[in-house]
């Protein structure tokens, strides 16, 4: 039997390979072959069978039919990355890295071209920003926008990071988290990335981050990425000496415009242990239920206060060990008491996709722009999810 040969062009195996950050070794694996005989068929001496390409297909995460374009296409603009380490100047993606830019890339190419098909104008942000703006009236300006007069009392870090999302989905912003088990990515390497558009801007958010409104933060903090025009790829190292000055300049910026909108200083006024002390020191304890009732965490709350003067920087620095110490301790609780969780398929999706994006699919389905079988796959959904997730995305309290 005459083994049949993928007639494609070795820049289309090289591509995909190096977009999916997937190493020779990996990839040769994958196909079932080794890595002279992968190298050789990236080369143009050879050509892999077609079940090959599509274990390589597979692996790489890209739909078949890409390798079979007569050429690479556009690469997407590059993020800028403030994930750098000491005598590192350029950190590497992961393989899961990659994966998850290149999907918030392509589902936000899927909402304008279903916005498209609907007749319907993507309305850009009509606000943008600045390093030389005032991180306090930009605060404002984003909660004007955002319209949020009074900051809703939270019960926990979860609701926070829900309050703020719906209200950045309601506004045109598609966000997205990487949530589940499958290609999840380190806190350590990534806690959020931004793709600045002004129209349909995308930020993707890590749902590993368990603390006390960190995802709230590292949202609010990639929505003022988009505001400067700046498609950027955050860790929450904006103190790290590593990064140049210039980095380190919009890092502060970005954490000072979150803080300012999570925190704003009539908000915390409106605390009469706030409005009545002066600069001090504060304990865990008068902290807590601040930072609980405005879903923070305790040490945004104490660095928000030595930005309006109720506590000084020496002190916040003597006091974030304690936090990094608690934080550490956490993690290793939670990974030594480790026990499958079953997550129901709705709900990851419903936390993958966000409700905008949700939306926007369901409503090209009932508009008759595409089918069903279009609705499961832009979603990445069985059609037996379609019905819970419907629920989810145009009910206030689904899922």
């Amino acid at each position: 039997m005459a083994v049949i040969k993928a007639q494609i062009k070795r820049e289309l195996l090289t591509w995909t390979r190096d977009r999916a950050k997937i190493s020779a070794e990996v990839a040769a694996k994958a196909a079932g072959v080794t890595v002279e005989r992968l190298q050789g068929w990236e080369a143009g001496d050879d050509l892999p069978t077609l079940g090959q390409l599509r274990n390589l297909a597979e692996k790489y995460k890209f739909p078949l039919a890409v390798f079979y374009l007569p050429e690479p296409p556009l690469d997407f603009a590059p993020l800028r990355d403030f994930r750098r380490l000491p005598d590192e100047p350029e950190k590497a993606l992961s393989a899961h890295l990659a994966y998850h830019i290149r999907a918030a890339y392509e589902r936000r190419e899927v909402a304008l071209e279903l916005l498209q098909d609907l007749a319907e104008t993507p309305r850009p942000l009509p606000l943008s920003a600045t390093l030389d703006d005032d991180p306090e009236a930009l605060g404002q300006a984003i909660r004007a926008f955002l319209d949020v007069d009074d900051q809703a009392q939270q019960k926990s870090a979860r609701q926070a990071f829900d309050f703020w999302r719906r209200r950045l989905e309601e506004h045109n912003v598609l966000v997205f988290v990487v949530s589940g088990p499958h290609r999840s990515v380190e806190l350590s390497e990534m806690r959020g990335f931004a793709i600045a558009k002004a129209e349909l801007p995308a930020i993707v958010i890590n749902g590993k981050d368990y603390s006390q409104g960190g995802r709230a933060f590292t949202l609010l903090h990639e929505f003022c990425h988009v505001l400067l025009g700046e498609s950027a790829i955050s860790n929450g190292a904006g103190d790290d000496i590593a990064l140049t000055p210039d980095e380190r300049r919009i890092e502060r910026f970005c954490d000072a415009v979150a803080a300012a909108t999570l925190m704003p200083r009539d908000v915390l006024m409106s605390f009469s242990e706030v409005a009545d002390a002066a600069r001090r020191e504060w304990s865990h304890d008068e902290l807590r239920p601040i930072a609980q009732q405005l879903g923070v965490s305790r040490e945004a709350l104490l660095l928000r206060f030595v930005s309006i003067g109720r506590a000084s920087w020496d002190f916040y620095m003597g006091e974030r060990p304690k936090f990094q110490e608690e934080y550490r301790q956490a993690a290793e609780e939670r990974a030594k008491d480790r026990k499958p969780v079953p997550i129901k398929r709705p709900v990851m999706l419903m936390s993958w996709n966000g409700r905008g994006f949700t939306r926007l699919v369901l409503r090209s389905y009932y508009n008759q722009r595409i089918t069903l079988n279009d609705v499961a796959g832009y979603l990445g959904a069985k059609l037996k999810h379609i019905p819970p997730l419907e629920q989810a995305a145009f009910q206030r309290n689904g899922l």
